[in-house]
């Protein structure tokens, strides 16, 4: 009887553990069944097109297939075919409009206009996100990455929702070499130009402000800190702070401060001497952080296109470059000199974009010149 209970329990257990796993086998080849009907399906598409390498498919998802080749984009498996950028575009000039943003975030402007209306060199879909890449007539290559959130609604393809951008696709490369340029003595009536010659070139700049123009042209600081430009103290009344000492040095820097917190609710960080004119009883007398330069156009003296080649003929990764734009002959050629400092490699940033680049955490009490590597 005993053995009989004990033979009747195990059966139960043994169905119960059937009943499992039969169907876990029966899902299992139904998924291989759909996977190897799925390969069978793209390797039918692949074989009708010579010029795609199987390897280089790449799941998006079970209606959808990448294909990572120049000018090859996707394989639609309900339809069983291969579709090209101008079958998932649904609104060509809404997509274009995004993609000139996109590329204006990393190219000037006049880079942007001359490839715009090109053939893509590779158009490349993702799961999250859209590859593009142009070819100029130098046969340089400009491309942007376009994400799912911002252009979903224009094209035929359903990509997946709410995707953030990549924290890591950054518009400053700190493989390229990298310079800070700075313009001292405004803000002014050509400030308002600086800032649309460098918008053009989609490069940024750090503006050590007088505390006395500022009083003057409150509406320039605000438009120069809402434009993403950094603005740095150059002292209320541009007198040499080794003439004025600590206490009115204090009083300088502290009377441009506030009147800079009126116009945009912040404090200044960064501190130019006029002049350059610095000492150790300053330095260590003031809690700040002091910016000279290593590169001086001479713009203010020589009041020509020579500040340009004063610049070039020096200009080093990681310097600092001295400029004026209460200087209107600096705005007449600037657009001579962002040329020069784009074709030549160098991206032009803020100081504390520099520095963070470098790896450089800024000190008060302290003096910096460039941030060269070496």
């Amino acid at each position: 009887m005993k053995h009989s209970k004990i033979l009747t329990i195990s059966i139960i257990i043994f169905a119960f553990v059937v009943s499992f796993i039969i169907p876990s086998f029966k899902y299992r080849d139904e998924s291989e069944i759909l996977k190897k009907k799925q390969i069978n399906a793209i390797e039918k598409i692949i074989s009708s097109y010579d010029y795609i390498d199987k390897d280089n498919v790449v799941k998006l998802d079970d209606n959808y297939y990448s294909i990572d080749n120049d000018n090859m984009h996707l394989i639609d498996l309900n339809n069983n075919k291969v579709i090209n950028s101008s079958e998932i575009i649904s609104n060509n000039d809404a997509f274009k409009e995004l993609l000139f943003r996109e590329l204006r975030l990393k190219y000037p402007l006049f880079i942007v206009e001359g490839i715009i209306n090109n053939e893509f060199k590779e158009f490349n879909v993702f799961n999250d996100r859209i590859y593009v890449s142009y070819e100029n007539s130098e046969s340089k290559i400009f491309d942007a990455v376009l994400i799912c959130k911002d252009y979903k609604d224009f094209v035929n393809y359903k990509c997946v929702d709410n995707i953030e951008e990549d924290p890591n696709i950054v518009q400053i490369d700190s493989t390229q070499k990298i310079v800070a340029l700075t313009f001292d003595d405004g803000p002014c009536i050509y400030t308002d130009g600086v800032m649309e010659q460098l918008n053009n070139f989609n490069m940024k700049a750090t503006f050590f402000e007088l505390g006395s123009l500022m009083e003057r042209y409150p509406d320039v600081v605000k438009r120069v800190k809402d434009n993403g430009y950094e603005i740095g103290s150059h002292g209320y009344s541009h007198k040499a702070f080794t003439k004025l000492k600590v206490d009115g040095t204090l009083q300088e820097l502290a009377r441009t401060n506030e009147i800079y917190k009126c116009i945009t609710g912040e404090d200044i960080k960064l501190v130019r001497p006029p002049y350059g004119s610095i000492n150790a009883t300053i330095r260590d007398g003031i809690a700040t952080t002091f910016i000279k330069w290593s590169v001086d156009s001479l713009d203010w003296k020589v009041k020509d296109e020579r500040y340009v080649d004063n610049i070039m003929n020096v200009v080093k990764d990681g310097d600092i470059i001295l400029v004026h734009d209460i200087q209107k002959t600096t705005l007449e050629n600037l657009s001579t000199l962002l040329t020069r400092l784009y074709n030549d490699g160098f991206q032009v940033v803020t100081v504390s974009e520099l520095a963070a680049v470098k790896g450089i955490n800024m000190e008060t009490n302290k003096v910096y010149f460039h941030f060269r590597s070496s």
